[in-house]
């Protein structure tokens, strides 16, 4: 059983009002899907211009324009038990940095083979950033705003890929194709930076580490006032009926109970 002095965290967030510090992970992850979704869909915008610049045929973009989304499928499915272990803010905070990074690094591509492995490591790390911020927005909006608080947040994702259009729209004639992806690597880079310094860690995941309860006490402080750093434990949640203790996320979804879904 445990001690009267535990705090069950899923429930005191729940019975919480949205808190200023709720509004800056929602605000913080909006801009991260807003930038992945600019630069999941950066090749559409471009791939006229390529054609005309490299002077290649549509099809031989086949290749460029899937392998990011082929990189997105695998980056989401790898990057969930690695956040489980180390956190979703670190991971989170090293994808966008990921993406940036290789989505300016395929703006100095020469060649179809150069830009396709570009991508296909600019969608590994897109596809990280996406569930991480889902489940960070999720893990800190209270249940019953948590669905409404968690569309709005992916609706980023939506605003990245018309903004991306509008802002091709406008760079492509006065600077080439390459500014696209100039962009797209810039935007994350920046972003990164507020990240680092005011994106929380997932108080679930900070309750659940007993060298991490001080830091899950002050972020619930800042969550509501009737927060008190008088107890020195959590209750943690309750594991699913089904679920094996220790058993890998990834093999999980293909369980027997998860396996159709999956």
């Amino acid at each position: 059983m445990a001690p009267d002095h535990a705090l069950d965290v899923q429930r005191f967030i729940d019975a919480q009002r949205f808190s200023p510090l709720q509004w800056l992970v929602f605000v913080l992850c909006f801009l991260v899907m807003v930038l992945d979704g600019y630069d999941t869909v950066a090749m559409g915008f471009i791939a006229p211009s390529l054609v005309q610049v490299w002077g290649i045929s549509r099809s031989a973009l086949g290749p460029v324009m899937s392998a990011a989304l082929i990189g997105v499928a695998i980056g989401a499915l790898l990057t969930g038990p690695i956040a489980d272990r180390y956190g979703r803010r670190r991971l989170l905070i090293l994808s966008v940095l990921w993406f940036g990074g290789w989505t300016l690094l395929s703006a100095r591509a020469q060649t179809i083979g150069e830009l396709t492995a570009l991508r296909f490591m600019t969608g590994l790390s897109l596809g990280a950033a996406m569930p991480n911020a889902v489940t960070l927005m999720s893990e800190y909006a209270p249940a019953r705003v948590r669905s409404l608080a968690i569309n709005a947040m992916f609706s980023g994702f939506s605003f990245g890929l018309m903004g991306g259009g509008v802002v091709a729209a406008w760079l492509i004639p006065a600077a080439g194709w390459h500014s696209v992806l100039v962009a797209g690597g810039v935007g994350p880079l920046l972003l990164a930076l507020p990240l680092a310094l005011w994106l929380p860690e997932s108080v679930l995941f900070l309750a659940g580490r007993a060298d991490c309860v001080a830091r899950a006490w002050a972020i619930l402080e800042r969550i509501g006032p009737n927060a008190t750093s008088g107890g020195a434990a959590f209750i943690a949640p309750a594991p699913s009926g089904n679920a094996v203790r220790g058993k890998a996320a990834l093999l999980l979804t293909l369980s027997p109970r998860y396996r159709w879904l999956t």
